[in-house]
């Protein structure tokens, strides 16, 4: 039997598409959501619709400006490194906890192992792929972190800054060392050794922040020499 659709759920599911449209770049920072088009985008009412951003705007993803109503917020370098700061604190956890589950579960194992051999894929392919590994191996350590409070803190600080527009403008070598790194945490994990893979983590999150930041200030450059 189908699940029925209420109020909530047509919520979360307008809150979600959002999100998604957000983390894929079809959605930037500074543009303007307006009711009517998210109804139009994603087949809900109006209701929902203002309820999912509400919602969003409260999560941190959008913000109301007085005149023109929500939009994707925007962050500045300094906001970046101070998000980044707080993730290396809960992505560090959440891999150590994983190093537990892994240590005492097969099917947990069987998960990492089959997230390296998708690594080894994406980067014999030029890279080609590798924001949906990257997506994928954080949730994966999530899941096996099995904390829900880490879970819902790290969602709160990843999606404001997930942006594809922003890793585009990165070092076109950022794959294969995001990868190598990647690559690090997972054996740490299949090891069971919780020290080292919050160790790998905490310096992969912070070589993370540095990337986007110099793609940010890139970016900023040349906007700046264009109307000159």
């Amino acid at each position: 039997m189908d699940t029925p659709i209420t109020q909530d759920t047509a919520v979360e599911a307008t809150a979600e598409a959002i999100r998604t449209a957000i983390r894929e770049g079809r959605f930037v920072p500074g543009q303007r959501l307006v009711v009517g088009d998210i109804t139009r985008s994603f087949g809900v009412s109006a209701g929902p619709a203002r309820e999912a951003i509400s919602r969003l705007t409260g999560e941190g993803l959008l913000e109301v400006i007085t005149h023109r109503g929500a939009i994707v917020r925007s962050f500045s370098p300094v906001q970046i490194r101070e998000i980044f700061q707080v993730r290396e604190v809960v992505e560090g956890l959440a891999a150590r906890l994983a190093a537990a589950t892994v240590a005492q579960s097969t099917e947990a194992a069987d998960r990492v192992r089959a997230s390296l051999a998708e690594l080894r894929a994406v980067l014999a392919n030029n890279g080609i792929g590798f924001l949906e590994h990257n997506h994928a191996f954080h949730e994966m350590i999530y899941d096996l972190a099995r904390n829900t409070r880490v879970r819902e803190i790290a969602a709160s600080l990843i999606l404001p800054v997930y942006r594809m527009r922003y890793h585009h403008l990165m070092s076109s070598d950022y794959a294969a060392i995001s990868g190598a790194e990647h690559g690090r945490i997972a054996q740490a994990l299949l090891t069971g050794d919780g020290e080292a893979a919050e160790r790998e983590m905490r310096a992969h999150i912070g070589h993370s922040a540095e990337a986007m930041v110099a793609a940010m200030e890139t970016r900023g450059h040349n906007v700046a020499t264009s109307r000159r």
